[in-house]
Formats: C-alpha cells, structure tokens, sequence
C-alpha cells in the first residue's frame, strides 16, 4: 500500500516521501488527489518499528492511536492515523497488534519523564535543599537540558509593569530591570532573593502575562540583546520530528514528554488561591539548568496569550532596556467554561 506525504504533520517525515517518492497516484490512506507524491509504506517500517517498540501493553493505559496523536499530533488526523497504523503492525512483530491496544511508554520512558512527577511531590512535601541528584545522573536529565536556541545582538524583547497607582509616571529604562536581590519575591522560575529577569517575545505577550486588567496603566519596556552578545537559551518551545531523530528516538521522545510536561509547570499560572509552594519544582529545575548548562535562560510557551513565547534570563547583563511606552488597557476579553 502506497502513502502520501498529506497523511502526517511531521515536516521531515513530509520531505522524506516528497524527495523520495516512488510513484504518483491515489493514496490508499486518505483522500487527496490522484496524482499525490507516494511512497510504499514499507519503506517507512524501520521507522516504525523503532518508535513503535517506545510502547509497551498497559490495561491501565490509553489507546495507542490517542497517545501518539495527544503527544506528538504526528498523523494529519486520527483517521488516517488509524489506517496507517493498521496496516504498519500487520507487518511488524509486535505485541500491539491494533491501534487501539491500550499502552504506555516503556519502562525506560516511563520512568523518565514521570520521575518529573514525583520529584514536584519530594521537593514541595518532603526533602527541599537536599535533593538527591542521582536519579538526574541516572536518567540523564543533564543531557536533556542543554541550550539549543539563541538570540543574537539586537534581538527584540519586552517586559511590562503595572502602575501601582493613576499618579505613577512610567517606569524608567533602569526600573524595568530585575528588580533588587532584597525586594524579589519569587516567581515561576527564580526563587526568592535571587531576581531573573522575565522577558517576551512579543509586545502584546506582556498584557496577558502580566494579567493587566481593564483601565490599568502598564510601562512596557523595549530590551535589545547587547552589541557583540549572544544569549543562549534552553528551548521548551522547540518544533518536535520523531522522523529526524528515529536514530535515537527513545532518547529523543525522554527529552521532548519531560520538556513538555516541564514548560506546562513553567507556564501555569497561580490563582490566587494557590500556595506559593506551586513555584518550588519549576524554580528547582531553573536552578539545575542555571548550573549544568552554559544557558543564559530558558524559553518556554505562555500558557495565558495563545502563540506568545516568554523567556527568562537567569542575568540580566547580556541585555538592556532601552526604551519604554505607556499604555491603558482599553478592553478585556474573558472567555469561561462550566465546571460543574
């Protein structure tokens, strides 16, 4: 049976059966036109059969086909997904037999990324400042937290405050800044007495993060990378291809779920009912990541704008403010849900 590129969301996967298609025709999967780049889907089972030997039966788990589609998103949509992947483990020696075989990540994997889990247990409950760093030997962590993103002199950057009150000027240049190691609280990612510098991407990314509401007044800050500096990052907002990294996929698929489930902590934000015990597990790894790697800060998803990148620099000497705008939040837009 043949296969069109149309079939996946993994780009490189895409390319792979774009340059290296066997003929032109109708694909068996989906229902594109007839003349679809193909490519037999046999020359896609050494692929498959490495990622696929990433899983392990579980009753207690959740179908094979929704597990891939909930992590990766690799398939166009569940249907296709279904096809494909029907007709790939008739053809493989595995245990899982049908799509919807209920699984998990092997035991390896598994214990990898769920050791997130429990360490957010041991750090807020139970051990604080002497946690056993073993475990982090054992599965690599250090591997998995390198820098792997950059930005270069006069990359753009913003921050906003919120005026405390209607008689407060914008804040300076110098002011929106870290603030004072003996005046910082701790937040998401630095603990307290020890101030990062929390920055976005975007303009617009800063209202939301900063959660202004409507008739607040907000200085916003404009940072520039400083001449002749670079500043590296550990990226938790990095496009994922498991068909580029199948030579060391379970190594690959460790660093993107305990990456993933990491940036989700990193984002969240805290309602005001939550205890500030919440930061203790995203400030612990900032701190790991701050001393195993050469990186400069980390950059992470915004959970609250929709397409914003936050980052976070763990100094802020590498950049400076160099201009801020005033401006009043003129609209908020809420949107809801039932819960109960």
């Amino acid at each position: 049976m043949n296969v069109c590129s149309n079939c996946f969301n993994d780009d490189d996967l895409k390319l792979f059966i774009e340059t290296n298609l066997s003929i032109y025709g109708h694909c068996n999967f989906c229902n594109n036109p007839p003349k679809s780049e193909l490519i037999a889907i046999e020359e896609l089972l050494d692929f498959f059969s490495d990622f696929l030997s990433s899983f392990e039966e579980d009753e207690n788990g959740i179908p094979l086909l929704d597990l891939i589609h909930q992590d990766w998103n690799f398939f166009t949509n569940k249907d296709k997904g279904l096809g494909i992947l029907s007709e790939v483990l008739t053809k493989l020696d595995s245990t899982i037999n049908t799509p919807l075989k209920k699984v998990r990540y092997e035991e390896e994997i598994f214990n990898c990324i769920s050791f997130w889990s429990k360490l957010k247990e041991d750090l807020k409950w139970e051990s604080r400042f002497l946690t056993d760093l073993k475990s982090f030997e054992d599965f690599r962590w250090d591997t998995f937290f390198q820098r792997n993103s950059s930005l270069h002199e006069d990359s753009v950057l913003f921050r906003a405050r919120i005026h405390p009150n209607d008689a407060q000027s914008a804040f300076n240049t110098l002011e929106m800044g870290c603030p004072d190691k003996t005046k910082s609280l701790g937040g998401r990612a630095n603990p307290q007495g020890i101030p990062y510098l929390y920055l976005s991407m975007s303009e617009s990314t800063t209202f939301y993060e900063t959660r202004a509401t409507y008739l607040d007044e907000v200085s916003v800050g404009k940072f520039k990378v400083r001449k002749g500096e670079e500043i590296s990052l550990v990226d938790f907002t990095e496009t994922t291809s498991l068909f580029l990294n199948s030579d060391s996929i379970k190594e690959y698929i460790k660093s993107v779920i305990l990456k993933k489930n990491i940036s989700i902590d990193l984002s969240k934000p805290l309602r005001r009912y939550d205890s500030e015990l919440e930061y203790i597990p995203t400030q612990f790894i900032c701190e790991y990541i701050r001393n195993i790697s050469n990186a400069d800060g980390i950059m992470f998803n915004s959970s609250l704008h929709l397409g914003g990148v936050n980052v976070v620099l763990f100094t802020e000497k590498k950049t400076e403010c160099i201009e801020v705008n005033t401006y009043r939040v003129t609209n908020v837009d809420v949107s809801h849900k039932l819960i109960s």
